[in-house]
């Protein structure tokens, strides 16, 4: 139960910085993250492979299968709704589309996916 309460609490924290970086009085409130080297691609890669790790964990790495690969319900989620994200920001002038960014955040939903993937299975095992 603690596991989804976190993960409510963390994609409400992931939306609000969403809505801050849209916003043009709010998104300065962000520029500290640009101004470290890599800065915003490290943030890319950690903030979504964390949604990635938490909406795994609560899905239990639930998987579903295409053509023999079972692939982790959780990170096809998280991919979806990332790469709208992403997109999204074509329409925002605070925002910029960076296919750096959406292949930052790819690398991090799929290796965070697969790290919940081991610790589910682990607990599995050990149980």
């Amino acid at each position: 139960m603690r596991i989804k309460i976190l993960a409510v609490i963390y994609f409400l924290v992931l939306v609000g910085i969403i809505v801050i970086a849209n916003n043009p009085q709010t998104a300065p409130l962000l520029r500290f993250v640009r101004d470290l080297p890599f800065g915003d691609k490290i943030g890319h890669f950690c903030l979504m492979g964390g949604f990635s790790f938490l909406l795994n964990l609560v899905l239990s790495a639930r998987t579903f299968p295409i053509w023999r690969i079972q692939f982790l319900l959780g990170t096809v989620i998280a991919l979806v709704i990332v790469t709208l994200e992403e997109f999204s920001q074509r329409w925002f002038k605070t925002r910029t589309f960076d296919v750096g960014d959406l292949l930052c955040d790819f690398a991090g939903i799929l290796i965070f996916g697969e790290i919940a993937r081991y610790l589910v299975n682990r607990n599995r095992v050990e149980t």
